[in-house]
């Protein structure tokens, strides 16, 4: 059983998982395929996958490989790979994928040669005799058909509603008040969520809360992000009383439910925001101090320290001098940078632009915004022959001025100039507020939208149909991304922007 998640896009690092998984379950069976795997310079994939395959054919008892979570898996080697080990295991060996989504593997050729069987999302939801089975093993007292009836029909038969459900039954006597607010399943999940919680101690719902920020839990993390020494024994009774904590082995690793999870974050915002910030900076403390760099610079930047995501950032391509792994990973956390700590680390503006070429997209507004020439001066000075007429030209007071600048570096480097203007005729004027970094999500424009039409927070809100934290916490981004202070200037800085739309 290997559960995935966003890190595992390496095809080196997925399949030493996978390997990994079979070796702990025979010991031996996965360790020549482990070794080629590993071995320094080339890549022996190809070669680690034919001596599972053959490993496995030697063997008797029927095995089944459990991928959970595959939808996280983008990178096409690694469908490419798993396609061709599904297609040459032996009869008796299985691959099951749990995926909130279609994976982009032959699925159809597979399902003509009858190669597979699937389990959709209408199989998945329970009958009324089924969520009876469930509800009945949750609550000391007998449910009536008719209120199972109701709430099988209020829940779609959504399995962890329905476990929600169950556990906001649970000391309840007015199942009729239960009932009238089942109206709506965004208001079911926040109330089960706050009964849930309120039949914890304080101490172990502060838990549940602030360690809803991580996507893994390990006794130590979660020590270091709350600042306790307690968190084992926390987890395993988090675990024994089925509190929505999955084990993960072999690592003595936990995972919340993500639904509750989600929840749970959604509540901490609404009680103790102004502490999210920080929680994050200690998560990406710990992961930096425990070699974890990717994970250090995803809480870094969800702690909104963006000098210390800069430094882990240039940290990987220190250690990569030539080709950097899990480019485009990297340059996903770029562009979640505010433009200021980007103009000033020429080093990764470097990387950001090569990488953007490489991949294709654009090397987006940073290489053409006149305003950052003395930048990109030193970027691209250890490729120049002459450091000292850089040296001449920064020096020069026109350097304050965009255009002459940028005229001058045009002149200086026109043959590091010429792959940019190619680019930018193929791709043609940036769509509106493409010069952001971080660009507007859809339901931020709405917002400023409304802002701009003149409505308060609480009137947003409710035209929205959102809680009036999230319009504020919406709003907050906002000004975050625009670099602005205030709602008169995110106006006119999204006027600009062309990112002001109509909402009715």
């Amino acid at each position: 059983w290997v559960t995935l998640d966003e890190h595992d896009n390496q095809p080196r690092r997925f399949w030493e998982y996978v390997l990994t998984a079979f070796d702990r379950s025979e010991p031996g069976l996965g360790v020549l395929a482990l070794q080629l795997l590993s071995a320094p310079g080339k890549l022996f994939l190809e070669e680690a996958l034919i001596a599972l395959i053959n490993r496995l054919a030697r063997t008797s008892s029927p095995w089944v490989l459990v991928l959970d979570e595959y939808q996280v898996i983008r990178e096409p080697a690694i469908h490419d790979q798993l396609s061709y080990l599904v297609e040459h295991l032996p009869s008796h060996v299985h691959v099951l994928l749990a995926a909130r989504k279609d994976p982009p593997l032959p699925l159809s050729r597979w399902r003509v040669r009858g190669q597979l069987q699937e389990v959709r999302i209408d199989q998945l939801c329970a009958t009324v005799e089924e969520a009876g089975t469930l509800l009945r093993q949750m609550v000391p007292f007998k449910l009536e058909r008719s209120l199972l009836q109701e709430i099988t029909t209020r829940t779609e038969g959504w399995l962890a509603a329905l476990r929600l459900v169950g556990l906001s039954l649970r000391g309840r006597a007015d199942l009729a008040g239960v009932l009238e607010e089942l109206a709506e399943l965004s208001y079911i999940l926040d109330y089960v969520t706050e009964e849930v919680l309120q039949q914890q101690e304080p101490a172990v719902s502060t838990f549940l809360l602030r360690t809803s920020i991580l996507s893994q839990l390990t006794a130590s993390l979660c020590d270091a992000v709350l600042e306790r020494t307690d968190s084992q024994q926390v987890l395993e009774e988090l675990e024994r009383s089925n509190m929505f904590v999955v084990p993960l082995v072999p690592h003595r690793c936990y995972r919340y439910h993500a639904l509750f999870a989600e929840v749970l974050r959604v509540r901490l915002e609404q009680e103790n925001g102004e502490d999210v910030l920080m929680l994050h900076l200690r998560a990406s403390n710990w992961y930096a101090q425990h070699g974890h760099t990717a994970s250090a610079v995803q809480h870094a930047l969800l702690a909104h320290a963006w000098q210390q995501a800069a430094d882990l950032i240039e940290s990987i391509s220190q250690a990569h001098p030539g080709a950097i792994p899990e480019e485009s990973m990297i340059l996903s956390w770029i562009v979640k940078l505010p433009a200021e700590i980007l103009r000033a680390r020429p080093q990764l503006s470097q990387l950001f632009a090569g990488g953007m070429t490489r991949t294709g997209g654009p090397p987006a507004q940073e290489c053409w915004q006149p305003h950052r020439p003395l930048s990109w001066m030193h970027a691209i000075a250890p490729f120049a022959e002459d450091q000292r007429e850089i040296s001449g030209v920064q020096n020069q007071h026109h350097l304050q001025e965009p255009v002459p600048a940028q005229d001058r570096v045009r002149a200086m480097f026109p043959s590091h100039e010429r792959p940019f203007e190619g680019q930018h005729w193929n791709w043609g004027e940036p769509e509106p507020g493409l010069l952001l970094l971080d660009p507007l999500s859809a339901r931020e424009r709405e917002v400023i939208g409304l802002v701009a039409q003149g409505y308060t927070n609480q009137e947003i809100a409710e035209a929205l149909v959102v809680e009036v934290n999230t319009v504020k916490r919406h709003v907050g981004n906002i000004f975050s991304k625009l670099q602005v202070h205030g709602r008169i200037q995110a106006v006119i800085q999204a006027r600009a922007l062309g990112l002001l739309i109509e909402v009715a």
